[in-house]
């Protein structure tokens, strides 16, 4: 995503977000990607609403 998309997000869902850039092999990418898709069409949820609840789950299996 770049500067501009970041922008366009925050404006549409009047939230403040951060760009959380990591990098991943390709077939994790491809993975996460069809695994985001997936929930948008399953849930009816937000790409920005899944990637936080993701990130959410992650720290807490974590415990951090």
């Amino acid at each position: 995503m770049d500067h501009k998309d970041d922008k366009t997000s925050k404006s549409i869902h009047n939230e403040d977000y951060e760009v959380l850039s990591i990098q991943v092999r390709p077939d994790l990418y491809r993975a996460f990607r069809r695994c985001v898709w997936m929930t948008v069409h399953e849930t009816g949820m937000s790409i920005l609403d899944i990637h936080n609840k993701m990130i959410e789950e992650l720290l807490s299996r974590r415990e951090c």
